[in-house]
């Protein structure tokens, strides 16, 4: 049986969906999570079926629907090998976060709020990267901005007010620079629509001089929205003081939205204009991984560490897309799906421990939690090891992918920039096992002898990432095989 308009409906139910959780909220915080479970359980089958019909047959789904006709502007949703895999990650890591968040919401108010807010956080990231033309693309971009900073204000650690207004001015200032290039595409090109905007540009050789200067504009936003270095200072507060599940989905995709836009816009429309920079881009993802993963080793915070390392993974992310190859850009989106779910595993670890442990969160007041949360151990170590890329984890599949890519098209001096991208894969191993011995192994602390195993509603989505993260590693090829139908069309391979 067909479902009928199944991208409409990812985007729309969890958005209708809101209000509901609100009301159910209201009443207990588990009726309300499970309002948000069930719409985003719903939007993810939905996602899975989509996902099936293309690998049967890899043409693009497309639903249009009238909004403005004297501009130009329809209002539509298109999956295809790159939009797809993306919106089903969004969509599980969001459901399965709805769960943890039952548990985590025990002892706070507003629950209602809070459910609503995530449905619609959740609901904009999925719009974003299914949207078919730039202005209906930049809503669904601010619609993931408005209520993440509500999340953080209200439910957030430490200094939550100032972290979250600084969220909102850098990511908003972000926008708006991605707004003017959307607009100077419009001026120059007469549409919005983002798949007419090659043969647009193709058609109009004359204006290949201002091209790069628009590509510019859009890549600034892109790059503030991922935290690539020097745009980056915004995330570690963000991901350190907002609530855990919001961090899961933070770190875990609505940075990635960024790497989703720059390869839907960038990548796809721009690259050939932009191509005389590429080993620039490089060379500046090699610095946002090398930074990042320095500054993970130098926390003490189990969360500030998390944040930086994601700081050094969007570094992979941009170094695969920065080498315009097969492999470096299918491994850069694959990274997207490894990253999803050992940092959100990764994160909902260190919710989890705070959670049982009376909110403690520096290293040196854990160790030796291993016999006490077990559970939780396994799963952080799953993390660890998916993000260092050991091979039958996902990590492994994409950061290969990506170095293969690197190699691929490096000439001259850019070699050398493929093998320093690659020892940095050595900082992800060491901060990574360095929290992963600080915080589960050697004597427990005082203090930490009561400590018992997160519950249910926390280890079930902490294992469901764990497995997802198996699964991706262990069987990648029907993922890449999507992922390859749309990279082949773009590289030429």
């Amino acid at each position: 049986m067909t479902v009928p308009l199944p991208l409409t409906q990812m985007v729309a139910v969890p958005l209708a969906c809101s209000p509901l959780a609100y009301l159910a909220g209201k009443r207990s915080r588990q009726l309300g999570g499970a309002v948000a479970f069930a719409a985003l359980l719903y939007s993810t089958l939905l996602a899975l079926v989509v996902l099936a019909e293309y690998s049967v047959a890899p043409c693009p789904i497309v639903e249009e629907y009238a909004w403005a006709p004297s501009a130009g502007l329809s209002f539509g949703f298109r999956a295809d090998g790159l939009s797809i895999p993306i919106a089903l990650m969004i969509l599980a890591l969001s459901a399965a976060t709805s769960v943890y968040s039952v548990a985590y919401m025990e002892h706070k108010g507003g629950v209602g709020a809070y459910f609503a807010l995530y449905l619609l956080y959740a609901s904009g990231m999925v719009g974003t990267v299914l949207a078919t033309n730039l202005i209906q693309f930049y809503l669904f971009w601010e619609l993931m901005l408005v209520p993440s900073y509500f999340l953080i204000a209200e439910w957030g650690y430490g200094d939550r007010e100032r972290v979250s207004f600084k969220y909102f001015i850098y990511t908003h200032v972000g926008a708006l620079s991605l707004l003017t290039g959307i607009l100077a595409t419009y001026v120059l090109f007469g549409t919005f629509n983002i798949y007419e905007l090659p043969s647009r540009l193709a058609a109009n050789p004359s204006v290949s001089g201002t091209v790069p200067w628009i590509a510019a504009a859009m890549a600034i936003g892109f790059f503030v929205k991922m935290a690539v270095v020097p745009l980056h200072t915004w995330l570690p507060d963000a991901h350190a003081e907002a609530p855990t599940p919001i961090s899961v989905l933070l770190s875990g995709v609505m940075i990635e939205c960024g790497v989703y836009a720059f390869n839907r816009v960038i990548v796809s429309i721009f690259w050939s204009a932009i191509w005389p920079l590429h080993a620039w881009l490089m060379a500046l993802a090699v610095i946002t991984m090398f930074y990042g993963g320095m500054m993970a080793l130098a926390q003490l915070d189990i969360k500030r560490l998390l944040a930086y390392s994601s700081i050094s993974q969007i570094g992979y992310m941009l170094f695969g897309m920065s080498t315009g190859s097969y492999y470096g850009v299918v491994g850069s989106v694959y990274h997207i799906l490894s990253h999803a779910c050992a940092k959100g595993l990764l994160f909902a670890c260190a919710g989890a421990i705070m959670h049982q442990t009376g909110g403690r969160r520096d290293m040196r007041e854990l160790g030796g939690l291993a016999e006490r949360m077990p559970c939780t151990a396994v799963f952080f170590t799953v993390g660890v090891f998916s993000l260092a890329g050991v091979p039958t984890f996902a990590g492994f599949v994409s950061e290969f992918m990506i170095f293969l890519g690197g190699f691929t098209v490096a000439r001259g001096a850019e070699v050398a920039v493929v093998v320093l991208a690659v020892m940095c894969a050595a900082l992800t191993t060491a901060y990574g096992l360095w929290a992963l011995k600080r915080v589960f192994f050697g004597p427990l602390r005082e203090g930490l002898e009561g400590v018992k195993e997160a519950p249910l509603t926390m280890l079930v989505p902490m294992g469901f990432l764990a497995a997802v993260s198996f699964a991706l590693g262990l069987w990648p090829s029907p993922i890449l095989d999507v992922l390859g139908a749309w990279a082949s069309s773009l590289t030429g391979a």
